[in-house]
Order: structure tokens, then sequence, then C-alpha cells
């Protein structure tokens, strides 16, 4: 008895995740789960989308992708429930919020802005250093 109900349990599993590793009926659905899979990283993979990802958990994950459309999810729904599991490290476009948000996405621009301001001193000091030359009487 017990045999048969954890071979049924594992009928029903295997079946579930048959189900979920297919496509979704809906175009727009389908659609709209492949773009959220290529936002996400494979965590066994690193810097590889769980789309293009063989890995057993990716398929694990883009299982659950399509669960969660099919449910009705919104997008970022979605990436916040792959977030609060994996951490910020799966998404591929980390949020801007908070000090870390705003040192990884303004950080390239502040380190640019004190180049050229860098720069443009140094071309002050040179122009301004430099005395005229008087023409040399032959």
């Amino acid at each position: 008895m017990l045999l048969r109900s954890l071979l049924m349990g594992l009928t029903a599993l295997l079946l579930a995740m048959a189900c979920a590793a297919q496509a979704l009926d809906d175009p727009a659905e389908e659609a709209r789960a492949q773009a959220l899979m290529r936002e996400l990283r494979c965590v066994a993979c690193e810097n590889e989308p769980i789309s293009q990802s063989s890995a057993a958990i990716a398929e694990d994950m883009r299982a659950r992708v399509r669960v969660m459309v099919s449910e009705g999810a919104s997008d970022d729904e979605v990436r916040d429930w792959f977030e609060s599991r994996y951490g910020e490290f799966v998404l591929f476009r980390p949020s801007s919020k908070g000090v870390d948000g705003v040192i990884l996405w303004g950080g390239p621009f502040g380190l640019l802005l004190i180049g050229g301001l860098i720069v443009f001193v140094l071309a002050r000091r040179r122009k301004a250093g430099a005395e005229p030359v008087a023409p040399e009487d032959v």
C-alpha cells in the first residue's frame, strides 16, 4: 500500500514536471515567459541565462517561470520571487535601488566625469603655462 502510494506520487510529480517543461498554450504568455527566462541567470552556469542552460536547476527554473506566468504573475513578481530565493545575482539587470544600485549604475558615469575634469584642468594648465615665443632676427 505504501509502495503503491509512493509510486503514484512519483508518477504525478513526473507528469507535473513534464507538463511544466512544455510550452504554454497561450503564445503571448509563452513569449513573456521566454523573455523572463532570458533575464534570469542560471545559478549553476553563472553568466548564462536559464533559457540557454542545460543544467537541471535551469530546467526547474524554466518550469517555475512558466507556472508563475500561467498563474497570472506579473514580470516583477516573477523577478522578485527568484531574487528572494537566489539573491540579486540571479538577475542580469540588477535593480538601481539603494546605495549599491547607485554605485553600480552611476559609478562608471562618475568616473568618466572625473576623468574628463582631470583632462580639462591639465589642458588649461598647459595652455596657461606656455610662454609666447618671440620671433628671432635672422
